[in-house]
């Protein structure tokens, strides 16, 4: 074991520090990103009234309209 300081020689601890620093700002973006609020999800749609266009209306019930037809 060396009692002495580990030496780096100042164009690798350049490279380091860059790394690191790609690192903290990647995590940071990363971070903010996924705090985002999310957009609400849309409303169901209303029931539809009235005549339909698709022909989905529901059957009318037998003897619905023979009480005016005398």
């Amino acid at each position: 074991m060396s009692s002495g300081r580990f030496h780096v020689s100042p164009r690798t601890r350049r490279g380091l520090l860059a790394a690191t620093l790609i690192s903290v700002v990647g995590g940071v973006l990363w971070l903010v990103r996924s705090k985002r609020p999310q957009p609400p999800a849309p409303a169901p749609a209303p029931p539809r009234i009235g005549y339909s266009r698709n022909g989905s209306a529901p059957a009318p019930v037998a003897g619905a309209g023979a009480e005016n037809s005398h």
